[in-house]
């Protein structure tokens, strides 16, 4: 695992506004930001995002919400989330996630670093060693 850092690039600040879009498709984009050993994605979701399967990955997750209304599915299970309302997705537990109104609904997604996403991340000059 990636680990090492540029000390004399600490504090890291980044307005994720301006970070580059690591994932995004029709009514969908999230951007990706990392610590020595945790990441947070911000995605947006809007209404012309079509319906997903779930799925799973081997990392835990934590999703708040923090504009707008969204539909999780959670091991087969419909929740309903709004402004700052949180769920816990384990390891291994199968999710998808979809806006419910004609407005865009933005989360963030906490996770422990994940190797496969490092890649989202090259724009953070302080892991650039």
């Amino acid at each position: 695992m990636v680990r090492k850092y540029d000390p004399e690039s600490i504090p890291s600040v980044y307005n994720l506004s301006d970070a580059p879009v690591a994932k995004e498709g029709p009514g969908f984009e999230q951007v990706v930001f990392r610590g020595v050993d945790q990441m947070v994605g911000m995605t947006t979701i809007g209404p012309d995002r079509e319906d997903k399967p779930q799925h799973t990955h081997p990392w835990e997750q934590t999703t708040i919400v923090i504009e707008g209304e969204v539909d999780f599915l959670v091991d087969g299970e419909r929740v309903s989330l709004g402004v700052h309302d949180a769920v816990e997705i384990p390891p291994d537990v199968p999710h998808a996630s979809r806006a419910v109104a004609s407005e865009p609904a933005r989360l963030l997604a906490f996770w422990p670093l994940r190797e496969d996403r490092l890649d989202a991340t090259d724009y953070q000059a302080e892991f650039d060693i």
